[in-house]
């Protein structure tokens, strides 16, 4: 019984993980192509400097 119920658990596992790969995967390529490999997008370079000197400033204090 709880073998039946494990064999059934690890397919709904194994199709939910393998719908969100199918799903999801061609998603990040695409998001990786438009950052450039840094997963960081072009207009955010210069927010995330902002907070890294803030972030600085405060390991100083």
């Amino acid at each position: 019984m709880i073998s039946n119920r494990l064999i059934r658990l690890g397919i709904a596992v194994g199709v939910g993980v393998g719908t969100g790969v199918y799903i999801f995967k061609p998603l990040l390529k695409e998001y990786e192509q438009d950052t450039n490999g840094t997963w960081i997008m072009p207009s955010d370079e210069e927010r995330l400097k902002q907070q890294f000197e803030q972030q600085q400033v405060k390991k100083q204090q």
